[in-house]
């Protein structure tokens, strides 16, 4: 079994900026409907969606060609046994953020055979997140 971490960091107050430059065309492209609808239109959801994200394509090893932000979705309860690990590995993260967990799935996912999830958090004025994907074969 393979298994693979990724974590982010990101100041919600950039997500803010550019949701007020671009609108609601910048949640859009970043979440989909049921992740905006699970985590909020509002900069701190959408920033939350963000880090998640962005915490899965560390864990993935990068951004895949071509590559769409809803290649990649954050939401609904965890994958067991990423989740177990991921708690395993993050009580510390989870003291320090007041971590939730949430499932990782979509094409980028699926394509490599893994089940995901993750944690994310608030510390300070950073939304922090960390994935953890395990390699369970082929979809």
């Amino acid at each position: 079994m393979n298994v693979l971490m990724g974590v982010d960091a990101l100041q919600p107050e950039r997500v803010e900026r550019a949701m007020a430059r671009w609108g609601e065309a910048y949640s859009a492209k970043v979440c989909s409907e049921a992740e905006l609808s699970e985590w909020g239109s509002r900069p701190a959801g959408v920033a939350a969606c963000l880090a998640v994200k962005e915490c899965l394509i560390k864990a993935v090893g990068g951004r895949t060609y071509p590559f769409d932000w809803h290649g990649l979705n954050a939401g609904g309860p965890a994958w067991p046994a990423a989740r177990d690990l991921l708690e395993d590995a993050a009580g510390a993260f989870g003291a320090a953020t007041g971590a939730v967990s949430t499932r990782l799935t979509g094409c980028a996912v699926r394509a490599r055979g893994l089940r995901g999830a993750a944690l994310w958090g608030h510390s300070g004025d950073h939304i922090v997140a960390m994935a953890v994907l395990v390699e369970e074969g082929t979809c």
